[in-house]
């Protein structure tokens, strides 16, 4: 099966979409090649780090990279693009995933599949030390430029032992946090479905349960807190039957915690939260809420 989550080998069998993998790894090989100054930093190699998986809700690049090329994420791996191999440093279960693409990589880019399978208890000291020699071999004048996502800080033993040895290596770095954000904004015919169905499961959440909701609220002069607004309208997210929307459940997620502001006290960011106040209404007051939906991740 094609699964949208992590590769955490847990039991459960994931296969990769090659067709979508190929067309996607193509396109990022296009890019870098085409705008190897303006957005990827004249880069010699490609470092991603994704760190281990995480219950709360987060925007990386890292995983982004993960799900856009190979459909699911890949917690605590390091990925290392350049123009004849690519090198991943991660566990023996995720590695005999990525190895389903590697004929496709070779016929798509051209490029090599090295593993360098980590060991339990394995620091993976020396499996990075020969991933630093294949990058300063990768380049002919000597001196790579390697860039990585500076934003994002390293989680976890495997990842910072990583940034660390990267950062004190006599490797040039360069920051290609926007050289992902220009790759990822160009969509195709399936991504653009998928946005259109999110947006039509926040447009119906909105239509047939907050708006529905907040009336009953104010006619009935009811005291209901921000964040309990914010737990109920989360479950009619993750219920899209009951909003009359056909998607599946397990397709869809929220963007961020729904959020309800009220009271003449507002926070704009797409970072605020529903505190624990009752609702402010009367006839001159404003509610402000923010409701976001996922499909397909």
């Amino acid at each position: 099966m094609v699964a949208n989550g992590n590769a955490s080998g847990k039991g459960v069998s994931y296969t990769i979409d090659l067709e979508n993998f190929s067309k996607h790894l193509k396109a990022f090989y296009s890019h870098w090649k085409e705008n190897k100054i303006n957005f990827w930093g004249g880069s010699d190699a490609i470092v991603i780090a994704t760190p281990p998986a995480s219950e709360d809700l987060r925007y990386l690049k890292s995983s982004a990279l993960n799900l856009w090329l190979y459909g699911l994420e890949f917690p605590e791996t390091i990925m290392v693009f350049m123009d004849k191999q690519i090198h991943f440093l991660c566990g023996q279960k995720k590695a005999a995933l990525l190895n389903e693409a590697k004929k496709s990589t070779k016929d798509t880019v051209g490029a090599e599949t090295v593993m360098h399978i980590k060991e339990k208890n394995d620091a993976g000291t020396a499996l990075m030390d020969d991933i630093f020699q294949a990058i300063s071999k990768s380049s002919g004048n000597g001196s790579p430029i390697v860039a990585y996502i500076a934003k994002e800080a390293p989680e976890g033993n495997l990842l910072e032992l990583w940034s660390d040895k990267l950062k004190t290596s006599s490797l040039q770095l360069a920051d290609v946090t926007t050289g992902f954000s220009e790759l990822f904004a160009v969509k195709n015919n399936t991504e653009i479905t998928n946005i259109k169905k999110a947006a039509f499961l926040s447009s119906s959440v909105m239509k047939h349960f907050v708006v529905p909701k907040l009336e009953k609220i104010i006619d009935e002069e009811k005291k209901v807190t921000h964040s309990s607004l914010m737990e109920d309208t989360e479950k009619a997210v993750q219920e899209p039957a009951k909003v009359k929307v056909k998607l599946k459940a397990d397709n869809v997620d929220i963007c961020y915690p729904p959020i309800f502001q009220s009271g003449g006290e507002f926070d704009l960011r797409p970072s605020a939260s529903s505190n624990e106040e009752n609702l402010y209404y009367d006839s001159a007051s404003v509610i402000i809420c923010a409701v976001g939906s996922r499909y397909n991740s």
